[in-house]
Formats: C-alpha cells, structure tokens, sequence
C-alpha cells in the first residue's frame, strides 16, 4: 500500500548539560494515505507539540525513520530537507506572527516561494475572506485579540496549500465563534482529497468530528492506533479507556456460564453481566451515558445489570449532570441530561435503580 507519511520506531530524547536526560517521545510508528486526518489525542505533557515539530521537520529526532512518499526524510541533506520542509505547515497553539500587517503575515510564505506580485494578491485576498479578517489587511497583526491572531497564523499557514497540515492544539484558546471557523476551515481542506492533516487535541469530541484514525498519546508512547470507531468501542488499556470516556472501570473476577455464555463478573459484593467472555481479573468498563437512572426498577429484560443504590452527589455540568450511585461496594458514575434530573426529582441521598446492559460494557 502507498503511504503519503510512514513513520517508523520516532524517539526524541532531550539531554541537559549536567548530564542528565529526559526522553519525550519512544517507538512512535503510524502510517497515513494521501486525503487522510490523523487525530493525535493526549493529555498536556504527553509529547504531542514535540511529535508535531519533529513531524513538521522544525526538529530532528533522537531515532527512527521517517518516509514522505518512499523518501527516508532522515537521510536527506539539510539544503534538500528544506524543499520538503515546505510540503508542511505548522500551526501552533499560541499563534507565532511578524511584527507587521495582517497582509504582509499572510503574504510572507509566497514571497519566500517565489510568488509573483498577482499570485501573491489574489491568493492573500482569497484566504483572508476564508478565516473572516476582511478589513483588518492593514492593521498590525500583533495588535489584534488571540482569536485573531490565530486566524492570521492558520491564514499564513494554510495559503500556502501544503501537502500536510499540522495542527498542534489550535482550538484550545480560541472563542466559540472562532472555534465554528476553525471547524469549518478544516472540513474545507478535508474536502480535497489531496490534503492530509495531522492534528493534536485533548478533547475527544474534537478527534471524532475529523478523524479518519487516531494516535492515543501517553507518556510519549502510543498506547492504540486506530479508526475512531475502533478507538472508542474497543479501547484496549485503561489509560485509553478512560480518556475515550469509559469512567466507571471496576477490577473483578470474570467467569463465563456454560449454558448462558455470559460472564459474570464478581466485583467484591456485587456482580456485573457482560457479553465479552474473558476470565481471569478483568476490568469491566461502561460509559456513564450508557447507564439509565430510575426511581424504579427496570421492566425491560435487555438490561442485565440492574442494582438498586444511593445518589451520593451530584455534579451540575450546564446541560447534563453527573450523578454518583452508591451500589453496595462500588460506587457508579451516570450521565444524564438536567432535564431528566429534574422530571425525576433527583437529588443526594434519593433512592434509585441503575441499570446497563451485558453488551454496554468493555472487558480489558
């Protein structure tokens, strides 16, 4: 299969001058086609701006390979590395900008490339409209508000039209209105067929909005490479597990029933049905939202699982809330919107019924 990006084994460790070394990124391997978006999720600290700027050829890494269309990029020489080097953008979190118009940020990459004068204004005035900074040409970039300054640094980077757009957190500071801009820039480029994104976030809702695959980056390791789909319904560790949003993950004992070829999972004094037959110590996995709170028990016979208990707290979110059940030994996480809260009166020390079903849970 040909792959426009093949990276293979990527480490970066960085050495201090007292000897000392701190290694950011390990083993990091993935492949990406021509026209695909890679999400690369992982919490602050877990190597993703690192990854980016050795991605986007700013810094070289400690080990491993990195081919663009066949090319080994780690074998080049730095005057040919240069040519590659403007096959990717690289859009940083905080917006980096020069020190002059609106205009002559956007048409500084042209220039550099060669553009003629007409190119160069027919192109700035094209993208200025797409990120919405029409009548501020004139106005000195470092003057603006953030989310401004931002639209100017994605204007500078996307003008250029590279092959590879890399977007190391750039909705992590920008407003709502900025954010809807932001989205809509980045469904355009995934459009063409012929770009390709790479784009770092911690937010999970983000990854499943653009992603064709995603990276889970932790500790600079990643712990899953896969399809969204495959990512969020089949973690395959803890860590994944709960930045997907498995956040009721219980340690038990698995057995599977002979004639039912269900497991029944002993979790100290209570026991959870799952369909996935796994023995052994496990750990049982369900989403909050997959859970149904009621003030009576369950007459539906799809649900497996149903456990009376005590709302310990309550967790007001804006639209939803988080709702704390107290099951014998073990403690539930549900989520539910404000509006079913109130229609069901609930509040901290109600008594309710929980209640999930055998294929609801994931079986690490």
């Amino acid at each position: 299969m040909n792959y426009l990006l093949r990276v293979e084994h990527l480490s970066k460790t960085y050495f201090k001058k007292n000897g000392s070394s701190r290694e950011v990124l390990k083993n990091i391997s993935f492949s990406l086609k021509k026209g695909e978006c890679f999400v690369i999720i992982g919490p602050n600290g877990s190597g993703k701006t690192t990854l980016l700027r050795i991605l986007g050829l700013l810094e070289p890494p400690s080990g491993g390979n990195m081919y663009y269309d066949g090319i080994n990029l780690r074998t080049l020489p730095k005057k040919e590395l240069i040519s590659y080097r403007r096959k990717f953008s690289f859009v940083r979190q905080k917006p980096v900008v020069l020190d002059t118009t609106v205009y002559n940020n956007i048409a500084f990459g042209l220039k550099v490339r060669d553009f003629n004068k007409k190119e160069i204004d027919s192109a700035v005035k094209e993208i200025i409209k797409l990120v919405g900074l029409e009548g501020m040409e004139k106005k000195n970039a470092r003057s603006l508000s953030g989310g401004e300054m931002q639209r100017v640094a994605i204007a500078m980077n996307f003008v250029v039209s590279p092959e590879i757009y890399l977007l190391d957190e750039v909705s992590a500071n920008l407003d709502p209105q900025n954010i809807v801009l932001l989205n809509e820039l980045i469904n355009t480029i995934k459009q063409n067929l012929d770009k390709t994104i790479i784009l770092s976030t911690h937010d999970k809702l983000e990854a499943i909005k653009f992603a064709d695959k995603i990276g889970v980056l932790n500790n600079g390791s990643f712990t899953q490479v896969g399809s969204p789909s495959n990512i969020f319904t089949n973690p395959k560790d803890e860590y994944t597990a709960r930045f997907v949003g498995y956040e009721n993950i219980f340690v038990g004992m698995g057995k599977v029933e002979p004639t039912s070829g269900l497991n029944k999972i002993k979790i100290n004094d209570l026991t959870i049905v799952a369909s996935i037959q796994k023995e052994g110590e496990v750990k049982a996995c369900i989403r909050p939202e997959s859970i149904v709170i009621s003030k009576n028990p369950q007459k539906d016979v799809s649900f497996r699982n149903n456990f009376k208990g005590i709302i310990r707290e309550i967790r007001d979110l804006g639209n939803i809330c988080h709702v704390f059940v107290q099951c014998y030994s073990e403690q539930f996480l549900v989520s539910i919107t404000n509006n079913a809260r109130k229609n069901l009166n609930l509040n901290v020390g109600s008594q309710v019924y929980i209640s999930f079903k055998a294929t609801d849970i994931t079986i690490l």
